[in-house]
């Protein structure tokens, strides 16, 4: 194959003095082969690049030489190397095939539920990812990124390139789980060691505990299982409200010393990666001295064949480190804040009562903590079928 792309040429060559110019021809550095004699006449195969040096020894012996027949696929490109027709044909044409092969010509997506094609797709469309699009210009994990943090029901979303294929695969954020039907029997059990201190609106089944009763975590408060009064037992949901009252301790910790990172800009670098080289397509220096990383590589496709050729592209996020020395009574005011923080987030909204709160605060030479106990009322009955033999 390779002889075939150098080119062979079979000569013929007329000399007064055969063996002279035979000699010569094989002191030389032309590699040529079946050299031989006959009736004075010289035949013989060389490479392409060695005829003129053999050309040039049989000129000086006097000799006459001639092409007899040539092989090999450098003088069929030679033959129509000035037909321009065809070589930009030949061109567009591979220009074609290289570009076809990094649009997006398909979408596939994966893991919806709720969410159809269409949706989906809409989604990535709006985000610069649709049919037709230029894959190497496509940042994916930035795309990933902005769809996760836009559309509320889309949990996590992997998005990667086949060839002039866009496969996205999405995982949907769980709905709560359904409550069980009322057809189906269930006893009412306390989800927390706790103090009976008020029952509500016990629409269905048999009431438990009695007022300020205790019960731990798992016992029925009110039973799905009850007697008709004639020495029979039939099952029902169990519907109602036990307020229990319970405590709960929480832990805060504030440190004297505290180190905040400042996020202060996002730069990204691009680097064509050829065979591994790296070839940036930027002007400066990366002199960062804090940052976070990222990267994600793109590669070119050609008939659905990876290339060795790519995009890189390298995100740098840049931050500050920032000491702060807090005082004393700037830590316990920090302190308070995070009480406060945890309070709102979770029992403002959730039907949960503090009815007594308990802060005991200890000091180090690192810092302060603070050890809150709080006695709490809410609901906590849950349901729990019957699963009946």
């Amino acid at each position: 194959m390779f002889n075939n792309i150098r080119g062979i040429i079979s000569f013929e060559a007329v000399a007064s003095d055969p063996e002279e110019l035979i000699n010569g021809i094989r002191q030389s550095s032309a590699v040529v082969s079946d050299l031989k004699c006959k009736n004075g006449r010289i035949t013989g195969r060389l490479y392409r690049t060695d005829f003129p040096d053999v050309k040039d020894l049989a000129e000086k012996k006097g000799a006459q030489i001639s092409i007899s027949g040539t092989r090999g696929s450098i003088f069929t490109i030679r033959r129509y190397r000035f037909r321009y027709g065809i070589i930009i044909g030949i061109a567009l044409a591979v220009a074609m095939v290289f570009y076809l092969s990094n649009i997006v010509m398909s979408i596939e997506v994966y893991g919806n539920e709720t969410f159809t094609d269409k949706q989906i797709e809409s989604i990535l469309s709006d985000n610069g990812i649709h049919i037709g699009a230029f894959i190497p210009s496509i940042d994916l994990r930035d795309t990933e990124r902005r769809i996760v943090s836009s559309v509320d029901k889309i949990a996590w979303i992997g998005i990667r390139s086949s060839g002039c294929i866009i496969q996205a695969e999405i995982s949907e954020m769980e709905d709560p789980p359904e409550m069980i039907p009322t057809s189906v029997p269930c006893n009412i059990v306390s989800a927390k060691d706790a103090q009976v201190v008020e029952i509500r609106d016990v629409y269905a089944g048999m009431l438990i505990p009695m007022l300020y009763d205790g019960v731990k975590k798992g016992d029925i408060l009110i039973s799905g299982t009850v007697e008709d009064g004639k020495g029979g037992v039939y099952f029902a949901h169990a519907m109602g409200k036990i307020i229990g009252r319970y405590d709960e301790k929480v832990i805060f910790n504030q440190p004297y010393k505290d180190e905040f990172f400042n996020y202060t800009d996002k730069i990204t670098r691009k680097y064509l990666e050829v065979f591994g080289l790296k070839i940036p397509l930027y002007v400066g220096r990366n002199n960062f001295e804090q940052f976070e990383y990222d990267e994600d590589m793109t590669y070119l496709q050609l008939l659905n064949i990876r290339l060795p050729i790519g995009i890189l592209r390298s995100e740098y996020r840049l931050y500050e480190t920032e000491e702060i020395e807090y005082s004393p009574e700037k830590a316990k005011q920090l302190l308070e804040e995070k009480i406060k923080m945890y309070e709102m987030n979770f029992f403002e909204g959730e039907d949960i009562t503090i009815v007594n709160r308990e802060v005991q605060i200890s000091e180090n030479k690192e810092g302060m903590a603070a050890s809150v106990k709080y006695t709490l009322e809410s609901d906590i009955g849950i349901t729990k079928e019957i699963m009946a033999k």
